[in-house]
């Protein structure tokens, strides 16, 4: 039995060390996997409620294509008439009950944001998520401007409707364009979440 006066051999404290180093090596390993599976399930997490929520947005445009097209034609048709242009034979020619504007959701953006999730996920594939997003905002600010610019109550105030025709035909030229890019848009996007993301549970 080895005492405090007799050095343990060089090949003990060799082991030793080794042994230390072993251990230090595969406990960075564990943390290393650990991280590595915390950010998968945070990407996959991410790109589930990307996905839920382009749907979401993808449904609302949906819905409205057929509208806002005849709504384009009903006023074309107005403005080329020779009848007068009031707003008596405004709404009975136009259809008009709203301009439904998309209301997009961006809740999965704010939080990819604020948690800096977007970091997790490819390169290429966060580029697109960004894109998408970045268009559904410009259409969501043309139509607020619209809404706050053009439909005021004293819109309605007089009888001629020739400008309030003008301006709906000119907002509506821009959303019957960007409305289908949205689309083409989503329709390339889900295919590349669906092949990385798994439902949602």
């Amino acid at each position: 039995m080895r005492d405090a006066f007799h050095p343990k051999s060089l090949l003990g404290l060799l082991t030793e060390v080794v042994l230390i180093g072993v251990s230090v090596f595969l406990a960075l390993l564990a943390n290393q996997w650990s991280d590595a599976r915390q950010h998968r399930e945070r990407a996959n997490a991410t790109l589930r409620y990307f996905r839920e929520e382009i749907v979401t947005n993808q449904n609302a445009i949906e819905s409205r294509r057929q509208y806002h097209e005849a709504l384009s034609r009903d006023i074309e048709s107005f403005l080329q008439s020779d009848a007068p242009k009031t707003l008596q034979s405004f709404f009975p020619t136009v259809h008009f009950h709203g301009l439904e504007p998309v209301t997009f959701e961006r809740s999965a953006w704010d939080l990819a944001l604020a948690n800096q999730s977007l970091s997790y996920l490819a390169p290429k594939l966060a580029y697109a998520i960004s894109r998408v997003y970045t268009r559904q905002q410009a259409l969501q600010s043309l139509e607020n401007s619209f809404l706050q610019s053009v439909l005021a109550p004293s819109t309605f105030a007089g009888q001629d409707a020739t400008g309030l025709a003008r301006s709906m035909d000119a907002y509506l030229i821009d959303v019957n364009i960007q409305e289908p890019d949205l689309l083409k848009l989503y329709a390339q996007l889900l295919p590349q979440i669906d092949a990385i993301a798994s439902p949602l549970q």
